[in-house]
């Protein structure tokens, strides 16, 4: 079952493309055998749909911040930066601080937002917004989450029961405007619909790029473990994406964005799976451990060990119902004595006896 109810399979959701239209243009054997490994380009035809004209995304990015306000969703929220003057290149994209926060007020938001938009529309803004999961508040962007998830499923032989969590997000931005350095718990395919951008990936397999202490600390919820260092400079992989193009990052794998002469449109669909969930969540025992004074191996999800591990934190979680439940478990572990337990079965697992 999928994790929101609007979805209750890949199958059923109504985009609004054409009948029978595909997102992806062709999936090639190369796409397949790099999908979830390795980056690469695809072609897709999103460049002229409508849902990604910008007063259809003014209006979606209203109903996300209404129904932040309203407490009507559970990761929906808008973000929105604008760009710190007198930044030198290295500066910009190295750090999120690179970047001031638009707060916008509870009187006259609607009008603030429309401003902005219109700052965007006659090329005078330095801002950046991200529409984060669209999916959660409208209904036509859900459904074409299903069918790019689908498609996804149907050429690389994913199967729908091992989507853990999934969501999408429209990222609008200034010309020029640049993401800094980071990287994403999923694996997702970034669509570009206007303007040109340039993606920097670097490979998160690299331990000279992405250690297991740095992996660890972002899978404990320190989205901030991940940091550019000038070593790293000629060690990315560049990709101009173009309307038409997308790319696909595996999950982990650091980057950062710049834009164009224009103002850009993207969407990111992105998803987890049962094992990569369950693999942040050995990083989370791990750590855990750690603070023992132990030093417990990299997770390996063949070890009969690490695969308790994840059961144990997976029980204490509940439902992947949100972005956050990846780490309800590990929060539930912070009171003294559930800590103590935790520890133990940790230390001590047991294997559930046989029927």
């Amino acid at each position: 079952m999928s994790t929101f109810p609007i979805l209750e399979t890949f199958s059923n959701a109504k985009s609004t493309l054409a009948s029978n239209a595909s997102v992806f243009a062709e999936w090639l054997p190369e796409h397949i055998e790099k999908f979830a490994r390795k980056p690469f380009l695809i072609s897709h035809v999103l460049a002229q749909n409508a849902l990604f004209q910008l007063p259809r995304l003014e209006r979606l990015a209203k109903a996300i911040h209404a129904a932040r306000i309203e407490g009507r969703a559970a990761d929906a929220q808008l973000k929105l930066r604008r760009d710190k003057p007198n930044l030198d290149a290295l500066q910009a994209m190295s750090c999120w601080g690179a970047k001031s926060p638009i707060v916008l007020s509870k009187e006259r938001w609607e009008r603030e937002l429309s401003g902005l938009f219109n700052e965007l529309d006659d090329g005078r803004s330095t801002i950046s917004m991200m529409l984060s999961f669209a999916n959660q508040v409208d209904p036509e962007f859900d459904a074409l989450m299903g069918q790019i998830i689908g498609e996804i499923a149907a050429a690389t032989g994913l199967c729908a029961s091992d989507v853990a969590f999934k969501g999408m997000t429209v990222i609008v931005s200034a010309p020029r405007a640049v993401t800094p350095y980071h990287n994403d718990r999923e694996q997702n395919v970034l669509f570009q619909i206007r303007g040109v951008k340039d993606v920097y990936l670097y490979d998160q397999n690299d331990p000279f790029i992405l250690s297991q202490s740095v992996i660890e600390a972002f899978q404990i919820g320190n989205d901030g473990a991940t940091r550019y260092r000038a070593e790293l400079a000629g060690r990315e992989a560049v990709y101009r994406l173009e309307p038409g193009l997308a790319v696909h990052h595996p999950a982990l794998a650091p980057h950062w964005v710049k834009n164009g002469d224009g103002v850009s449109v993207s969407l990111a669909v992105y998803f987890t799976t049962r094992s990569m969930d369950d693999l942040a969540r050995i990083h989370q025992a791990n750590s855990i451990l750690r603070q023992l004074g132990l030093r417990p191996p990299a997770p390996d999800l063949s070890r009969g060990s690490d695969r308790l591990k994840a059961a144990f934190l997976r029980s204490l979680s509940g439902k992947r119902d949100c972005d956050r439940a990846l780490f309800r478990g590990l929060h539930r572990l912070k009171s003294p004595a559930r800590q103590l337990r935790g520890a133990w079965t940790l230390l001590h697992p047991q294997r559930p006896s046989a029927a």
